[in-house]
């Protein structure tokens, strides 16, 4: 620096290096901020630089610093989740499965309401019993639970096990925890499935349980009848919010009821329903009978190897209504029996236990 003196070149100098240090590539000093400067940052900031980093900050080339805990090995994302490799209870925090389908250990797949309701998802077999999957998304504490359950019958007669008792006098009887308003009426629509099989026997079925129709008193109906009723509809625009697999598929707020092709259940599936509920309340119910490789029975002879329309949407209309499955080979009388055998209209009329369980939920109209 020609004729300059040495104080003033020093001074430069000094204020070049502060220039380039400081600030001169800076869009501002508060969180959130880009910036290059390599001195510590503030939290949530990014930096290219190479000082110190506060909590939050990404640094690049040194990769993630003071991020989350990472999400269990098992919370892989798309696909469907297993609940056998999972805790029965899961933090939405620690792996968010709002909106995933999971499996349960019984086979039943569900969608995860991600709206704060819950569910409860059921499936009745020809052999060896139904099973349940339920689902509880509690917002308050921020988890999801899980919980199943594999109604077994056995295959004839244990030894010691003593003889299915009379409908009209087995008491038994199993809540699944939510149920209708007292008093209300469930509008429900029909839905005819690609077969257009009749839905006389789903009309009946339903209104079966609900008007609590048995053999055990006189006039075909105990009484008092369950505060509370079904009414049908016509028919729906859209199927059931039930997979092909079987389970609970994304509520649509409309309660639907008939036949769907559930190409991907098992060979013994022959029905399936999904309880929607909040606390305990039911908000939504949707039923399908397995119309893909299995006979139907809706009156006169049964064929043999067909399935009584009629009983087994009596048994599926006690789970819109709120009745779990009973199990035992005691029990196997009852309309809530967890399975059905071929050509067997019994589930048609309610036992004791059936109508007890209404009583429990309603009270009398």
């Amino acid at each position: 620096m020609h004729g300059y003196s040495r104080e003033f070149r020093r001074a430069a100098v000094t204020a070049a290096v502060a220039a380039m240090v400081v600030g001169t590539v800076t869009a501002g000093a508060g969180p959130g901020t880009v910036t290059a400067d390599p001195g510590p940052v503030g939290p949530g900031n990014v930096t290219a630089g190479t000082g110190p980093v506060g909590p939050g900050t990404v640094h690049a080339g040194a990769g993630p610093v003071g991020a989350g805990p990472r999400p269990p090995a098992w919370c892989k994302p798309g696909g469907t989740l297993q609940t056998r490799a999972m805790p029965r209870h899961v933090k939405i925090a620690d792996c968010d499965l709002r909106g995933r389908t999971v499996r349960g250990v019984n086979g039943i797949t569900a969608v995860v309401p991600a709206d704060g309701t819950s569910l409860v998802a059921h499936a009745l077999r020809t052999t060896g019993g139904g099973a349940e999957l339920r689902i509880d998304v509690d917002g308050r504490t921020g988890r999801v639970s899980f919980s199943t359950s594999d109604e077994r019958v056995p295959q004839g007669r244990p030894r010691g096990a003593r003889a299915p008792a009379n409908a009209c006098q087995d008491g038994a009887y199993r809540l699944e925890g939510s149920r209708w308003p007292r008093g209300s009426t469930v509008l429900w629509r029909h839905y005819p499935g690609q077969r257009g099989l009749p839905v006389n026997g789903i009309i009946r079925g339903v209104s079966n349980m609900a008007g609590a129709r048995t053999d055990c008193a006189a006039g075909g109906r105990f009484s008092p009848s369950p505060n509370v009723s079904t009414r049908h509809a016509g028919r729906a625009a859209a199927a059931p919010d039930i997979t092909r697999n079987a389970g609970c598929g994304t509520r649509d707020r409309s309660n639907t009821f008939g036949w769907l092709a559930m190409t991907g259940a098992g060979s013994n599936i022959l029905a399936a329903t999904c309880v929607w509920y909040r606390g305990s309340s039911t908000l939504e119910t949707d039923m399908a009978l397995q119309e893909q490789g299995k006979r139907w029975w809706s009156g006169g002879s049964c064929t043999a190897g067909s399935y009584s329309t009629e009983a087994v949407a009596t048994h599926e209309a006690g789970h819109v209504l709120g009745l779990g499955h009973v199990g035992g080979a005691n029990h196997t009388r009852l309309t809530m029996a967890p399975s059905v055998a071929a050509c067997d209209n019994g589930l048609a009329t309610l036992g004791r236990g059936d109508y007890n369980g209404l009583m429990a939920l309603y009270g009398a109209r």
